[in-house]
């Protein structure tokens, strides 16, 4: 929300993609939670470009409470695409420049944006994408992820996470039908979404 947000006031969010059809997509999510808020904590969320590539750029994010304590940080990729081609799209000198890059990262570890599944990956369920699941770029909406990996987790299993990482590699559809997998080593959680035949990865899904 706060990166689209961001994006409309500079020119370049949802209005602009209705018009133009190019559109942000996002490839990964990296998330640290440093303190766990309550209930109807007033939070602010803070939000930069750290680089433009030529058909991609990063975002960084930072989260405050009431007290202006940091309680969450996050990055993320995202690419710019020609919905009429499907492909990627040149990010202008232009549009780089609105963007305003800020060369300020928050985590020490570097990262490619790239996830890789765990060996014996165990399938666990199918599902099929609902209306209800497809957002404005018509694929199944990146939320919606953390649902299908929610219900692969065991039973028993503790939830309480302080960090995640999601890696998008391609879309789901409305009506398609997925296959989710899930391992624990060592108590980091993998879990994959992959095609009805296994042979398309759509995602994978790291919680640590």
């Amino acid at each position: 929300e706060a990166a689209g947000s961001h994006a409309e006031k500079i020119g370049y969010g949802l209005t602009y993609a209705m018009e133009t059809g190019f559109v942000w997509m996002l490839l990964y999510w990296k998330i640290k939670v440093l303190k766990r808020t309550s209930w109807r904590t007033e939070i602010t969320v803070k939000t930069w470009v750290r680089n433009i590539e030529k058909v991609a750029s990063w975002r960084n994010f930072e989260m405050y409470d009431e007290a202006q304590e940091l309680v969450a940080i996050g990055t993320t990729k995202w690419a710019f695409i020609d919905t009429n081609t499907g492909r990627p799209a040149k990010i202008t000198e232009e549009m780089g420049e609105a963007f305003g890059p800020i060369e300020k990262d928050i985590f020490d570890e570097e990262t490619n944006g790239k996830l890789q599944e765990s060996e014996n990956m165990q399938k666990i369920y199918e599902y099929t994408s609902e209306r209800r699941d497809i957002d404005v770029n018509h694929h199944v909406n990146n939320v919606i992820y953390l649902d299908l990996a929610y219900n692969a987790f065991p039973e028993n299993a503790k939830l309480d996470f302080d960090n995640f990482e999601i890696y998008y590699k391609k879309q789901i559809k409305l009506g398609e039908t997925v296959s989710v997998f899930y391992q624990n080593e060592n108590n980091v959680h993998i879990v994959s979404v992959k095609s009805q035949d296994e042979k398309t990865l759509h995602a994978i899904l790291k919680f640590y």
